[in-house]
């Protein structure tokens, strides 16, 4: 039963330009699949802010990045994206966080014997061997957990990393676009924009996590997280000012 609703979150998921998100309770993705399914996709952006809010992104900027290895390499970066966000600086917020996205790939590629020159490719080997490595030695919920890596490599293959040109959603989440400056202010640069990048370092995160002791879960939040939740706020509210 839960591998039949894992794959059909994938299906749905991958159609509107998204993939299965590490750290979200499966009560939620039902909401989110629900409410995009009445809306026609419209919603998503919505529905995304309360994933990726204040007191979650603190929770992962102080117990999650600086303790994830590779993704500790580029917390800093991370952290500045966050704050850009928050700022409403949401071209900067994206810019910032795609060059981590292919760092991140490329070490961990690295770290599985993984040799390629081109990013596109790596994704679909990293997806694979990730994949492989799960059902062989039953890593985790594997039922879950193999789903989920089918929907990133779709959502790396067929909508971050395919060519601009055919890029045929409305948000422009896509590298080549963004980063060889073939779109400019209106195409792209709005929240969901960073929740779809911020998401898939997520990701990367859960793929380290799944042969590191570091929790398939999201870290809780606490007084340390609570008072950078406060700082992100003030900062949303001053970009609203």
């Amino acid at each position: 039963m839960l591998e039949n609703i894992m794959d059909f979150f994938q299906k749905t998921f991958n159609d509107v330009g998204w993939f299965i998100p590490p750290y979200v309770r499966i009560g939620y993705l039902i909401d989110i699949i629900k409410d995009v399914n009445l809306n026609e996709h419209n919603n998503l952006e919505e529905l995304l802010s309360h994933i990726y809010n204040a007191d979650g992104l603190s929770a992962m900027v102080v117990h999650r990045y600086p303790f994830v290895p590779i993704i500790s390499e580029y917390s800093q970066i991370i952290s500045e994206s966050i704050k850009a966000h928050f700022l409403g600086l949401h071209h900067i917020a994206v810019s910032g966080l795609i060059p981590v996205v292919e760092g991140v790939a490329r070490k961990i590629a690295e770290s599985k014997g993984i040799q390629e020159e081109y990013i596109k490719p790596i994704f679909i080997k990293l997806s694979e061997h990730t994949k492989d490595d799960v059902e062989k030695n039953q890593l985790g919920m594997v039922s879950e957990i193999i789903p989920m890596l089918e929907s990133f490599k779709n959502f790396a293959t067929n909508n971050l990393y395919i060519k601009s040109q055919k890029y045929s959603l409305e948000d422009k989440t896509n590298r080549h676009g963004i980063l060889h400056g073939e779109y400019s202010d209106g195409d792209y640069g709005k929240p969901i924009n960073f929740y779809k990048v911020i998401g898939f370092i997520d990701f990367l995160c859960f793929i380290i996590s799944i042969r590191e002791s570091i929790s398939f879960f999201a870290p809780d939040i606490t007084v340390k997280s609570q008072q950078l939740s406060r700082i992100y706020k003030k900062l949303e509210t001053l970009a609203k000012t």
